[in-house]
């Protein structure tokens, strides 16, 4: 079977992504294309599958697959991609995209695509768990967030797999690192929940600027360093977050997939 994709990326944070607009829905076991696709070795490679779908409740529908074949409540940064798509097509600069957790609205200016993630939920601040103390946020999917003075030796590799599935959490979940550079930029160390390290991570970002608000060390605009390039997070006044940054298409193609 050739399945038609287009791979594209948001700060290095990059997903295959099936587009049932332009080509016909396929009837497939999708957790586990999503394992065989999304491999780095023996696939296209990924950090998850995302399919792109009509949708009677907004422009479209976006269903994510984490690369491990669990299915993902949310990813800003895929968000941001399947806008950038929709608008293509559309040819509009704002479009509503229905997500396993609401309706979410983007819209364009420029280069650079904005995602209204909505409100996070501050689920339990300056949560110790083992060695750490961070507070646990739920913008959709969970994040714990650990700030530290100094994280240039790459904590979220020692640690990030032990603390997404550490008892001490209901449901596994996204781990973070933050360091406050000033009270408008921070730098950010990623783990994502069933998929690892990552280079970037939109409601990972939202949930560190959120947490690091309530903490009242954080403005309400930060600049984001995430290992594959820098994001916007901004937060309005009635208390949504909304995330801001580029994408581009990596390349299309055809993927044979033996079934």
């Amino acid at each position: 079977m050739l399945i038609p994709f287009k791979k594209m990326n948001a700060q290095g944070n990059d997903f295959v992504i099936l587009d049932h607009f332009a080509n016909q829905a396929l009837d497939v076991d999708f957790p586990r294309l999503a394992q065989d696709i999304c491999d780095r070795h023996f696939g296209v490679g990924a950090d998850g599958l995302v399919i792109l779908e009509p949708c009677a409740d907004g422009d479209a529908r976006m269903i994510i697959f984490n690369n491990d074949g669990t299915r993902a409540e949310m990813c800003g940064s895929a968000l941001r991609c399947v806008s950038f798509m929709m608008m293509q097509k559309t040819h509009k600069d704002q479009v509503d995209i229905v997500t396993d957790s609401g309706l979410k609205q983007a819209k364009r200016e420029g280069d650079f695509i904005t995602v209204n993630l909505g409100k996070p939920e501050l689920i339990r601040q300056k949560m110790h768990v083992d060695e750490f103390c961070g507070d646990l946020v739920d913008i959709g999917n969970p994040h714990y967030i650990v700030f530290q003075e100094d994280i240039s030796r790459d904590p979220h590799l020692e640690h990030g797999a032990k603390l997404e599935h550490h008892p001490a959490f209901s449901r596994p979940v996204n781990v973070h690192f933050v360091q406050i550079l000033e009270r408008d930029i921070i730098n950010l160390k990623i783990w994502e929940h069933a998929c690892g390290a990552t280079l970037a991570c939109g409601t990972g970002a939202a949930s560190a600027v959120f947490a690091g608000i309530q903490r009242g060390c954080l403005a309400s605009k930060v600049a984001v360093n995430v290992p594959g390039g820098k994001i916007i997070i901004q937060a309005t006044e009635t208390g949504e977050m909304l995330l801001i940054g580029t994408v581009s298409e990596s390349f299309q193609g055809c993927y044979p997939w033996k079934i």
